[in-house]
């Protein structure tokens, strides 16, 4: 049996940057190399050196298209790596959407920050010439006796938990485990036997709302600004929670013609990472198939209009309230979400809606945390709309859903904890000690340990 050693060099002690290192003997496995996000601080961490040669990495596996987990992917490439990136064809398909768009993003970023370009669209161009395009429940031997299969994390369209097979011990990452009950993706896929789980943590101290007061919320929420003649500003992450809230607000317009509040989404990202949802059909739940076969048009119902030129997103701030405004990013760290944001956030009849984790750093977290104001290019701008927050459309398993997961394992593996705040992960960790008897330890940033 070969030594086989486990580094992580992102999402250890904190929620953003996922890139683990799984050394078997001579080959190097990196399991997703993704964005750093937060404050300057922390985006910053993603000019330093990767910690790795990414020369010497053999091979890699993305887990799913979210920024956090391949955002770093071109940068890679950029830095002399040559090998493949394994995925399914969802999750490329949406990863080169976020990537493009990211790649905007940085070069506005770089120069505020006076940095160099993080990548290239040369790097970008190699990334898209190495996908390997890989289906669920496919072994995929990798050589040496080592090779992985893909399940369903039941996170978003196409994620992926990877189960690493090497001789006969077994060792898995979970990426990001999906909530249950969510309007479009399969639950999650769970797995009974393992030697080691390696498991994300996000939600590993708190329970989401269920979804029927999820759904209710958001519903609430365009009642009060059409009632009110307001302003109804949602922060949103352009795949799968964007989805989400569409299926929501279809289902409610459809069913209330009385209501007319237009509703706008106002992300070009978000609009085509639709577009690949409704490609691959297959691999959403059988209510969102059978929906989605009779009716084409679930993403687009009366009263939504889609803009994508600049021009038209400048136009929606001169539309008379009552209106519901659906725009990124998700943490509000740039796009057009800002200038939204400066023309709502001064009326106190207003609301901002966040729908999910919001990183300690991020303008979103700020707000969350009773901000009096935040920057516009110089000027202060106040806070006086109410701000507010829906957990339930989290793509993430909450602590429930995360002990039932890992509950369902026959042996007793050793769980090694990833992907959490650092206030978050102790008492994961002891809940998990507590509720299925099962040591768990988190990983540091750049340790070593051995899997044997």
């Amino acid at each position: 049996m070969p030594k086989i050693n486990l580094t992580s060099y992102g999402a250890a002690g904190e929620v953003t940057g996922s890139c683990h290192l799984l050394e078997v003997g001579s080959f190097k496995l990196l399991v997703d190399c993704g964005l750093f996000q937060g404050g300057e601080e922390n985006y910053k961490k993603n000019w330093q050196d990767f910690g790795f040669n990414p020369k010497d990495i053999d091979a890699v596996i993305l887990t799913h298209a979210h920024l956090d987990h391949c955002g770093r992917l071109p940068r890679l490439f950029g830095q002399g790596y040559k090998g493949p990136v394994y995925a399914t064809s969802p999750t490329i398909d949406l990863a080169d959407v976020v990537l493009e768009d990211n790649f905007k993003i940085i070069q506005e970023k770089t120069s505020h920050l006076k940095l160099g370009l993080l990548y290239t669209s040369v790097d970008l161009k190699k990334l898209y010439q190495n996908w390997r395009p890989t289906e669920y429940y496919k072994q995929q031997s990798l050589g040496n006796n080592l090779s992985f299969t893909f399940h369903n994390s039941g996170h978003i369209l196409g994620s992926a938990l990877v189960e690493i097979r090497v001789g006969a011990k077994t060792i898995i990452f979970t990426g990001d485990l999906g909530a249950i009950n969510m309007p479009l993706v399969k639950d999650v896929d769970y797995l009974t036997q393992a030697d080691y789980v390696i498991t994300e943590s996000t939600y590993g101290d708190r329970a989401h709302e269920n979804s029927r007061d999820r759904n209710q919320k958001l519903i609430s929420a365009v009642q009060k600004a059409t009632l009110n003649h307001a302003t109804l500003l949602i922060a949103i992450f352009a795949i799968e929670r964007t989805q989400d809230i569409l299926k929501v607000l279809n289902d409610f317009y459809e069913t209330h013609l009385d209501f007319s509040a237009p509703v706008f989404l106002d992300s070009p990202m978000a609009d085509k990472a639709t577009e690949i949802y409704e490609k691959y059909i297959d691999y959403l739940n059988p209510a969102a198939q059978d929906t989605l076969r009779v009716d084409k048009d679930i993403f687009k119902f009366p009263h939504l209009k889609i803009t994508s030129r600049v021009e038209e997103s400048k136009l929606i701030n001169a539309v008379r309230p009552p209106k519901v405004i659906l725009s990124g990013s998700g943490m509000m760290e740039g796009g057009r979400i800002i200038h939204h944001l400066a023309h709502t956030a001064p009326d106190p009849k207003n609301q901002i809606m966040f729908m999910g984790y919001q990183v300690p750093g991020t303008l979103g977290a700020k707000l969350l945390n009773g901000a009096f104001d935040f920057d516009y290019y110089g000027k202060k701008v106040a806070i006086k709309a109410s701000v507010d927050q829906i957990d339930g459309f989290s793509a993430h398993a909450d602590l429930p859903a995360l002990l039932t997961w890992l509950g369902h394992f026959q042996n007793q593996p050793q769980i090694i904890l990833v992907h959490g705040d650092k206030t978050v992960l102790p008492k994961f960790s002891q809940t998990i000690k507590e509720k299925l008897g099962l040591e768990a330890r988190a990983l540091i940033p750049a340790q070593t340990i051995e899997l044997n």
